[in-house]
């Protein structure tokens, strides 16, 4: 299992657009749970992305597929990157 955190923005035309907003978030997040993938932690923030959601995947492929199904929902954009604790990486540079 791979760890990934993808940073989730509010499109500016869906605020606009949708009077239902929270719902239309949650429909585009449940792109997760029909991938069969848990999200460990989900994250509210402030500045330049309004989501954090922290997730395992079996592999890249399915992080990219659930990326690109909410990108395509038009109500978040998503930035996603793989990540790895901070100890194992110490240990791949020394």
């Amino acid at each position: 299992m791979a760890t990934f955190v993808m940073a989730m923005s509010i499109n500016p035309t869906a605020k606009k657009t949708h009077a239902d907003l929270n719902n239309q978030i949650n429909i585009s997040l449940d792109r997760f749970r029909k991938s069969n993938v848990k999200i460990d932690q989900l994250f509210a923030t402030l500045g330049r992305y309004d989501y954090l959601a922290i997730f395992d995947a079996a592999d890249q492929m399915i992080a990219f597929k659930i990326a690109s199904e909410i990108n395509n929902l038009g109500v978040l954009e998503t930035e996603t990157w793989p990540i790895i604790p901070y100890d194992e990486f110490t240990r791949l540079v020394r």
